[in-house]
Parts: structure tokens; C-alpha cells; sequence
């Protein structure tokens, strides 16, 4: 319904798809046309409009095209004889079923409708009409309906979406947990789905997992919990995502032995998580064996919420990314000399949950949970759709990803990453002017600037600084210590970041669905009726962003703002402080 197709006329012959189509271009004319008509006679194949004026010729009939749904212009006088007052009103017509016809077909994709705010500036240029905020609220509500159909239409396709999507990518695992109401309907509980070109690809990088939760804004709410790692150039790996209700120990247990099936329990496995309990719980339960870590960014926001020194919650987060045991305990005396009260506090969370240096495990650079964070962003657009359009949201993020990725790690010709090759030059500038003694054929002493000694032993791939121990990407030292024996810098980093592991990551493909049409669905899947959770979001306009964690706070910004000089009559312009949106700032 362009509001410029064929100079948006109106004439004897013309035909529109259905009857609210002929009313709704109609409308449109009238808009542009700048008057105002009222409909006189409805029939059950015909109507009339015609305008207010008694006196005035204006008149247009339209019928229904004999088999079939189509609506023809039949009559048409549009020469207007009446006064301009009569044509007034012609803005009434701006309803918010006209603009969602209008800009329908303009914004069809998932994610690219505009938010009322832009829809109303569109129609003022489109349409020269100013709309109301809660008109194109309603017009916005109504195109998603009519481009994607009701929440409970969505969660009756789910079976048959998900058998479809499973048959376009063998291996994939896509289960439904469901339970029996009262009245014996079947209704949706929880959803786990797992690629089968993330969960090969997944088996090639550093067992470091990072499991969070996002909240849905949908109209049946609900929680999204993501499982991802990084990848050999440092960027997002998702492995699995679920929708459950709530993010409780129910929830992340059953979502953990769905995971537990494609990524078994081992030693060598790091969890890494904010410190819910309920996650905390789930864990020790299902991976007993796997080292489980706090994200620090989480730790030091609740250490400034419960003690409100942003000065200690800094000298934890230096602790916890320290690589060695002794500037660990440097940092850790600070903290207990400036109060015991935190010493005790962070002894009874365990050092070994947040500290690098005293993690029984290997958790390389991932120290906090930003790798969740920024998944769940990239997922912003789809978290407030409906569950099928959710799952067709996050299959073509992750085609879209795998595509690019794999092109990317196939034009690299470098033995080791981008990001690691960039990593190592940063290591490198921080040891220039340092000096080397040899002790032995592969190990040396590096004698820094200041004063600083360091032993770097390159058979075992360690170094007293504790960098190449943890990160198994070469320090500074260590790439020292290889220049006097010659040997080659990328052949020290571990294969987790050399470049034929980053393609083999995404030699998958993951594609969409196929058309359910061409296939026999089996019976158990097309005779499967779900209902969706029985959940009641509260009254108003649904949340949009992110809900805040404990201790994050708004980020003070300057702005501006001019204000009159008394007795001058000049202006004076002063610093005011204002709130901007919520700040998240991860480390490592």
C-alpha cells in the first residue's frame, strides 16, 4: 500500500485486493487530497462514500469482483462543490490502521520497524499529518501482528519449525519441554537448541564456557539463557541457547544437562558466570568436575553496592586479573589494610572463584562475562518477538556470522590470528630496552628496565610473570628469549589460536528452514498442539531495555545549558550534570 503508487489516483476500473485495501487507499487519497468523506452505505459486496456535505457531488462506489475477493471502483465523481470547511477533518483519516498498511510493506523484516517516535516523524513526511505517539504505538503493534502473525499462532508452528529446521542442519539438537495444564492442554515450558556446526566447532576451542541469562520482552516474558566461548581471533562463539521461564535453579539445571549431552563434565572445563546461586547450584550438580568462575565486573559492582568504595572495587578488579601468585597477594593486602571487613567479605567468596592467579583451572583471558554480554545485544532485536520468529532471529545471526567468519579466517595467511598477531606486537612494546641472559639452552633471564627479573623457560612455555603460563599467548619476555634462539613467535601460542583451527571452527554451515509443503511432517509433530506458558505480564508498555545489575549506575554526563544572565541580557552557559543510559564496561 505505497502512498505513491500510481500517483495515489482514484478512478472508475481501478481494483484493490480486498475491501479494507479500497477503504484504506481511499483514506490515503483523502489524506493527500486534503478533504474529508464518511462512508453511507455498506453492503455485503458494496459501499459508498461520499462527502459531508449534502450539497456536494463528491461520490465513490466500490464493488466486489464477482468469485473472488478483489473490490473495483465502479462510480467515481471527485469534483468537490462544497465549502473548505466541510473538507476539514481530513486528518481523522490518519488512522493507525492506515499507517500500518502504510509502512507494512516498507519495514516487512524482523527488527527494522521504526519505534513510534520515527513512525511518527515518517508520517508527517509521508502524509503531511501529524499522528500521535499512541496512534503509531497501535499501527506499529499492528503491522508486527499482520507481518508475523499472533504469539499464540507462533507457539502452535513451533513443532513444525523446529522438525523443519532440524532436517535443513543434521546433528542439530532442538528439544521442547512442555507440561499439562489443568484442563489437559499441552502448553510450552522450556526450549534448548544447539547447532550441529556449533557444537562441532565448539570442540576445537578452549574449553571455557560462558553461561548468562537475558530477560525476553515478549508478551509471555520469559528468559533467554545463552552457553558460548570465544574463538581463536577473540570474537563470540555461541554454542547453545534455551528459552525457559524464569531464571531459577530449575531453569539453568535443565539447561545445563541439555548441554551436559554435547559438552561432557571434565577437569579441564571452566564455567564462567555472574555468582547467582541458582547458577552456582545448577553447576554443582551437573558438572561437579568442571572449575566454575566468578565474572569480575559482577564481583566489583556488588563490592561497590555493598560498601560504596569505587576505590576497592578497582583494587579487586586488579587483583582478580593479576597473573602471579605474589602481586595477587600485593593487591589483596591493600584491600584488607584499607578494611577488614572486605578481606572477610571476598575470604567467603573464595579466591578461587575471582582470582586469576588462584583459579584451579584454565581460564586464559576470559574473566568476565562479557562474551554473554555482548551476545545478548546482538540479540536485542529479537528478544521481543515471538518464539518462532526468536529462533528465525538467532538461525540467521548465526548464518550470517558463520558465513562471514569463515570467509574472513580463509583470507588470513598468517599462522596465528589477527587478534593474537595484534596481541603479541602490544607484548612485544612493553619489553623494549630489556636485556638477556642465557641460564640454559632454552631458558634465559630477562633483565627489564626497572630493575624487574624475569625467567622464561621455553620448553615448558612459561615465564615467571605468570602471562604466557595463563593466556598460552607469548609474553614479551618469552618473544625476547625466542629472538636470541631463533625460534619463530607464532610457534609458541597454543593451537587454540592458530589460524587453521580458526577455520576448521567454521567449516559448518548452518542453514534455514526448508518449506514444510515439500516434506511429510510425521504425525507426533503435525498433530502436536501447544499452547503457549501460562504467564501474565503486567499492564503497560513493554520493557525495552536491559534490566540493571546490582551496583550499576547510571554514568553522570555532562551536557550545556544556557541559562539568563539577571540584570545582563546576555546568556550564561553553565556545566549541568544529567543522566545518561546505563553503562556496562567489561574488562579482559
Amino acid at each position: 500500500m505505497d502512498v505513491d503508487e500510481f500517483d495515489g489516483r482514484i478512478e472508475v476500473g481501478k481494483v484493490f485486493g480486498s475491501k479494507e485495501d479500497c477503504q484504506i487507499a481511499l483514506a490515503i487519497y483523502a489524506i493527500k487530497k486534503q478533504f474529508k468523506f464518511t462512508q453511507t452505505r455498506t453492503k455485503i459486496d458494496s459501499f459508498v462514500v461520499e462527502c459531508p456535505d449534502s450539497r456536494c457531488d463528491w461520490r465513490v462506489t466500490a464493488h466486489e469482483v464477482r468469485g473472488c475477493s478483489y473490490y473495483e471502483i465502479r462510480k467515481a465523481q471527485l469534483d468537490h462543490s462544497c465549502p473548505i470547511e466541510f473538507r476539514n477533518g481530513y486528518k481523522s483519516k490518519a488512522t493507525s490502521r492506515v499507517i500500518d498498511a502504510v509502512y507494512k510493506a516498507k519495514f516487512g523484516d524482523m527488527g527494522k520497524l521504526p519505534v513510534a517516535r520515527d513512525l511518527q516523524k515518517l508520517v508527517l513526511e509521508d502524509l503531511r499529518v501529524n499522528a500521535s505517539y499512541m496512534k503509531c504505538y497501535r499501527a506499529k503493534e499492528k503491522a508486527v501482528l499482520g507481518l508475523r502473525g499472533s504469539d499464540e499462532d507462533s507457539y502452535l508452528n513451533l513443532p513444525e519449525y523446529l522438525y523443519m529446521l532440524k532436517l535443513a542442519n543434521p546433528g542439530t539438537i532442538a528439544d521442547l519441554e512442555t507440561d499439562v495444564d489443568e484442563d489437559g492442554d499441552e502448553r510450552f515450558l522450556y526450549l534448548f537448541l544447539a547447532f550441529e556446526a556449533s557444537i562441532s566447532g565448539f570442540r576445537k576451542l578452549r574449553h571455557v564456557l560462558v553461561v548468562d541469562g537475558t530477560h525476553l520482552s515478549g508478551k509471555y516474558k520469559g528468559v533467554l539463557l545463552t552457553a558460548s566461548g570465544q574463538v581463536a581471533n577473540f570474537q563470540i562463539f555461541p554454542l547453545a541457547f534455551a528459552v525457559v521461564d524464569s531464571e531459577d535453579e530449575d531453569a539453568w539445571t535443565w539447561f545445563l544437562q541439555k548441554l551436559e549431552r554435547i559438552l561432557g563434565d571434565s577437569p579441564s572445563l571452566a564455567i564462567i558466570s555472574d555468582r547467582a546461586v541458582c547458577i552456582s547450584n545448577a553447576v554443582s550438580k551437573i558438572y561437579p568436575q568442571a572449575k566454575h568462575g566468578a565474572c569480575i565486573v559482577h564481583l566489583a559492582r556488588n563490592v561497590n553496592s555493598r560498601f560504596s568504595s569505587k576505590n576497592l572495587a578497582k583494587m579487586i578488579t586488579a587483583a582478580g586479573m593479576a597473573h602471579s601468585l605474589g602481586e595477587f597477594r600485593n593487591y589483596y593486602a591493600k584491600i584488607r589494610a584499607t578494611n577488614s571487613a572486605y578481606g572477610v567479605y571476598l575470604g567467603k567468596i573464595g579466591v578461587q572463584r575471582w582470582s586469576r592467579a588462584n583459579f584451579p583451572g584454565e581460564r586464559f583471558n576470559i574473566m568476565t562475562s562479557n562474551i554473554a554480554e555482548q551476545l545478548n545485544k546482538a540479540l536485542l532485536e529479537g528478544r521481543g518477538a515471538a518464539i518462532v520468529e526468536l529462533v528465525t532471529f538467532i538461525q540467521r545471526m548465526m548464518t550470517r556470522w558463520f558465513s562471514a567468519r569463515s570467509k574472513k579466517a580463509e583470507k588470513h595467511r598468517g599462522l596465528v590470528s589477527v587478534e593474537v598477531d595484534k596481541q603479541m606486537t602490544k607484548n612485544m612494546a612493553t619489553v623494549r630496552g630489556s636485556k638477556i641472559n642465557a641460564v640454559s639452552s632454552w631458558s634465559s633471564q630477562i633483565l627489564g628496565k626497572f630493575g624487574r627479573s624475569d625467567k622464561v623457560m621455553l620448553v615448558e612455555r612459561k615465564c615467571s610473570c605468570k602471562y604466557f603460563d595463563n593466556i598460552k599467548i607469548p609474553c614479551g619476555y618469552a618473544m625476547l628469549a625466542a629472538d636470541g634462539l631463533g625460534v619463530s613467535h607464532d610457534t609458541l601460542c597454543g593451537h587454540w589460536y592458530k589460524t587453521s583451527v580458526w577455520r576448521e571452527t567454521y567449516s559448518g554451515v548452518i542453514s534455514p528452514q526448508g518449506d514444510p509443503r515439500d516434506v511429510d511432517i510425521p504425525e507426533e509433530v503435525s498433530s502436536m498442539i501447544l499452547y503457549p506458558p501460562n504467564t501474565k505480564r503486567q499492564p503497560g508498555r513493554r520493557r525495552k531495555t536491559r534490566i540493571p545489575s546490582t551496583g550499576e549506575i547510571r554514568e553522570a554526563k555532562k551536557k550545556l545549558v544556557r541559562t539568563n544572565v539577571e540584570g545582563a541580557g546576555l546568556k550564561d552557559i553553565t556545566e549541568q550534570t544529567v543522566q545518561s543510559p546505563y553503562k556496562v564496561v567489561h574488562g579482559g
